[in-house]
């Protein structure tokens, strides 16, 4: 038996020991917590430090009755399991009055605890009894006390301890055990979806807006008068407002219950006028602005019901724990829809730079922690106390919610706080509060610190609003000591005075020059209001910020992964300009992360740090080879942390590295590669120190190793070597190009299999739209595809792909629908018969004698021998074409294009 085993056998005999003597008050919480105290001590856990265990204190009984009076569910779970100040997973304690094996209600309170913070499972105990209960699965009321769960009595501990060891050890919690054992298959017992509650909570407020948007529109379609911005604008913010008032109620701000009451005297007139007046003088921040349109709209009451239905028990949120990140990442997802009118009806579209990954997904904490410790350094900013902490000017310029933001005022205000409590200063005592050996920051402190150190910018208005609603959150969250803050006057006025005034709407990436460079922007309006410049060194911008520090200290974030090609359509104003006014996006195919990533060293002040969780894909790739350039001459680079596992974030793929990039000019790059799975990185980060504490775990690269070659980190000393061969003999790129192949309208309809070659210059052929149907081969071209390639293969193919075009090594003349159609009769008329299917399915070239062609015209006048590639392969497969007629398939075969085509040098 090991030594913990043996010290829970202990403490269960004397348990039953004074249970058998009489000596225990089994009717008394108070007496289970000191028994439970106990077991978790067996599991690691110290009950006294409250960075590993938060206790709520116990309500006598008269406290129980006076909040069931009001109708307050105000029961939080007694011990909250904590990594610093994130919550882990909850534990109830309960009288053995309290019968756990059949108490639903019981159940229902633990379990929709542990989801509201994503916790895999949440604990209930007695000490007599322990129950486990998965918190992957959606609450509900009317679950039996049994769903999902693991019952022991205490009799079974020490039969089930490896069961006990696996949940409650505090290594196991730390690192990641707990999401292991629940995160196995999305479908539980009776086959019962597992959702989390940011996706559902999303699901819901997107749903409800667009019920609410369309009642706006009815009701008050003269005001709104078909503005999308306007509508999207106003039903945002009803529902910040909403939500933010129902957090303040279960923070205990507000009287609990506010909004039912708002119910029933009307909600909607009962809402507005307390937003226009009270909340406003409460709060008045930009949250509470009084805004003309909201003030004047009219909605029916019964509209709001659904909402107030999710916002209360037995609703399975719970607005007193859910973390102010998670409320982030909530609106992170709902937000990825744009609200727009057509048809006189408010749909949701989703957002361009989410269409590729079908809505967004939120960066990890631990992710978004650990970048701002490495970028951020303690050492850094507390220099020269108090007051140099608050001199930091700190940017996230693509903020979207305000996850970054969340995140970086808890980082800030721990230091503050760590800060005040080594050396309190005078000058600063009215912005912190001591309660015995705890310290926090007064409302005033909180204010003070997101107005004098917290920016961001978002493209989005309604992101904005949100961004601006997590920072006010940020000011009544975690009020740990109630009764205190009280005194200090938190039911005061203009506690959200200021919050959020930092954070401004516009385009990071362009400034209001672009009216001057592209002056026809003006003839459209909407494209201007789309494009939404910002002029960083203006009132309306950050002129304080370059005129008192010539710039910010740092930069931080997650800069979206779009390709700018994206933005040709929708944005082709921005497109000509991030083009024109960007040395990094000026070759191929661009990530708007590269211009973010420009844009930022221009923001920073001489000494500044940028720290970005980023696609790595650049590191290597030919389109990265101007940002790897720009950074590595200006000897930017500083910090990579690289990251092999590509599931960090949630149901996606990616190949990621934080990226930390200096000013300062470093002589020297710290790498390190991270190997653990998702599950493990928090503790595994935890253990890599900031490089101000300790770079012994770090690979140190000379800066100078780096170019704009493709960048390698894994062998320190084998860079060195590669990047002086590179120095002295260029790489194959230099001298050969890598193509992609054609890309067709539409591969359904373009692509061909032929059956039969016909003497008559015809085929019989198969398409995904129809099969045995003629066509003139000379209509096509034969298309090379990775489908039985090997070393050395024939060039010959039954693939084909429609061509309408001429081509010369000089010229790619396209040729007309009905030129087309009468040099190529059968291939006008398959093409015409699928004419309406075609248009449905693509984006066609305007007008009606080319909306056959392809949208996208590249590498057509390759009509020279080449060396072929596939694009995915298990080993370096070639071969070699001769054919001019031979095209290759833009989706799965490159060729490589050589200054002496000879067939010696092809081959």
């Amino acid at each position: 038996m090991t030594g913990r085993k043996e010290t829970l056998q202990g403490l269960i005999e004397r348990y039953q020991s004074f249970k058998r003597q009489g000596r225990l008050d089994l009717s008394s919480e108070e007496t289970m917590r000191t028994w439970i105290n106990e077991l978790l001590a067996v599991f690691d856990w110290d009950v006294r430090d409250t960075s590993q265990i938060m206790q709520e204190k116990v309500l006598s009984k008269d406290e129980k009755k006076r909040l069931a009076e009001i109708g307050s569910t105000y029961t939080k779970p007694d011990y909250t399991f904590k990594r610093g100040k994130e919550k882990l997973t909850f534990l109830d304690a309960k009288g053995t009055y309290i019968d756990l094996k059949t108490d639903p209600d019981a159940a229902f309170q633990i379990k929709s605890y542990g989801w509201s913070i994503l916790a895999p499972c949440a604990f209930i105990t007695n000490f007599e009894e322990f129950v486990i209960y998965d918190c992957t699965y959606i609450p509900l009321q009317e679950q039996p006390a049994n769903f999902g769960r693991i019952y022991l009595k205490i009799d079974d501990y020490l039969d089930n301890y490896e069961v006990l060891e696996d949940h409650l050890l505090r290594s196991n919690v730390l690192n990641g055990r707990l999401s292991q054992l629940y995160s196995d298959t999305l479908k539980g017992e009776g086959g019962i979806q597992k959702v989390s509650p940011d996706f559902l909570f999303a699901q819901q407020l997107s749903e409800f807006r667009v019920v609410l948007a369309n009642q706006i529109l009815e009701s008050n379609h003269e005001l709104i008068n078909d503005n999308s911005e306007l509508l999207a604008y106003i039903s945002q913010m009803i529902i910040n407002r909403i939500v933010f008032i129902r957090i303040c109620e279960a923070r205990k701000i507000e009287k609990d219950g506010l909004l039912k009451e708002f119910q029933n005297n009307g909600f909607w007139d009962s809402f507005k006028n307390s937003s226009y007046n009270d909340f406003y003088e409460h709060y008045d921040g930009p949250l509470f602005d009084r805004i003309r349109e909201i003030h004047q709209i009219d909605i029916p009451n019964e509209v709001f019901d659904k909402l107030i239905e999710l916002l209360y028990y037995p609703s399975p949120y719970r607005f007193d724990v859910i973390p102010t990140k998670l409320l982030s990442d909530i609106y992170e997802i709902f937000l990825s829809r744009r609200l727009l009118i057509e048809n006189n009806k408010a749909v949701e579209k989703l957002k361009l730079e989410y269409i590729k990954t079908n809505g967004a997904i939120s960066t990890p904490q631990y992710l978004v922690q650990d970048l701002l410790k490495r970028t951020i350094t303690k050492g850094d900013i507390v220099k020269d106390g108090i007051k140099s902490i608050f001199d930091t000017k700190v940017l996230d310029f693509a903020c979207g919610s305000g996850i970054f933001l969340v995140e970086l005022f808890d980082y800030l205000q721990s230091i503050l706080i760590e800060s005040y409590s080594t050396n309190p200063e005078d000058d600063f005592a009215d912005l912190f509060f001591t309660n015995g050996e705890s310290t926090t920051l007064t409302i005033a402190g909180k204010r003070k610190l997101i107005s004098d150190c917290i920016y961001a910018v978002d493209i989005d208005p309604e992101a904005v609003e949100v961004a601006r609603m997590s920072l006010s959150l940020k000011v009544i969250d975690s009020i740990e000591f109630h009764e205190d803050y009280q005194e200090l006057g938190i039911y005061g006025n203009q506690i959200l005075n200021n919050v959020g005034n930092n954070v401004k709407c516009g385009n990071t990436l362009v400034s209001f020059d672009i009216t001057e460079r592209y002056p026809d922007i003006h003839q459209n309006e909407g494209q201007l209001l789309k494009t939404n410049p910002f002029d960083w060194n203006s009132d309306a911008g950050f002129k304080g910020v370059f005129d008192g520090k010539h710039g910010f200290d740092y930069i931080i974030g997650n800069p979206p992964y779009v390709e700018v090609k994206n933005y040709n359509v929708e944005y082709p104003f921005m497109h000509r300009y991030l083009k024109d006014n960007y040395q990094t996006t000026d070759n191929g195919k661009v990530d708007l992360s590269v211009a973010f990533i420009e844009k930022g060293i221009g923001l920073l002040n001489e000494t500044g740090k940028i720290g970005f969780i980023i696609q790595k894909r650049f590191f290597k790739t030919e389109y990265g080879k101007k940002i790897r350039e720009y950074i590595s001459s200006n000897r930017l680079l500083y910090q990579v942390i690289d990251f092999e596992t590509t599931n960090l974030f949630k149901g996606r793929t990616t190949y990621i590295s934080t990226l930390i990039l200096s000013k300062s000019k470093p002589a020297t790059v710290s790498f390190i590669k991270v190997m653990n799975e998702p599950e493990e990185l928090p503790a595994k980060l935890e253990q890599i120190p900031a490089l101000e504490t300790d770079d012994s775990l770090f690979t140190k690269i000379p800066s100078g190793a780096f170019n704009t070659n493709p960048w390698n980190f894994d062998d320190a000393e084998l860079l060195k070597i590669k990047t002086a061969l590179l120095g002295r003999l260029g790489n194959f790129g230099a001298f050969a190009k890598v193509r992609v192949g054609i890309q067709a309208l539409w591969d359904n309809a373009y692509h061909l299999t032929a059956k039969k070659i016909n003497k008559d210059g015809t085929m019989l052929c198969d398409s995904h739209l129809e099969n045995d149907f003629t066509i003139e081969i000379a209509a096509c071209r034969p298309l090379l595809t990775n489908e039985r390639f090997y070393p050395f293969c024939p060039d010959t193919t039954n693939t084909y792909v429609i061509f309408p075009y001429d081509v010369t090594e000089e010229n790619n003349t396209p040729i007309s629908f009905s030129d087309y159609s009468s040099r190529f009769p059968l291939a006008g008329e398959y093409l015409s018969r699928h004419k309406a299917t075609i248009i449905e399915n693509v984006k066609i070239c305007d007008g009606e004698g080319i909306w056959h062609l392809f949208t996208r015209v590249q590498n057509h006048r390759a009509i020279y021998p080449k060396v072929l590639i596939p694009m995915t392969a298990n080993d370096t497969y070639a071969s070699v074409t001769q054919n001019p007629r031979n095209c290759c398939d833009n989706a799965n075969m490159f060729f490589i294009d050589i200054p002496d085509k000879s067939e010696d040098n092809l081959y």
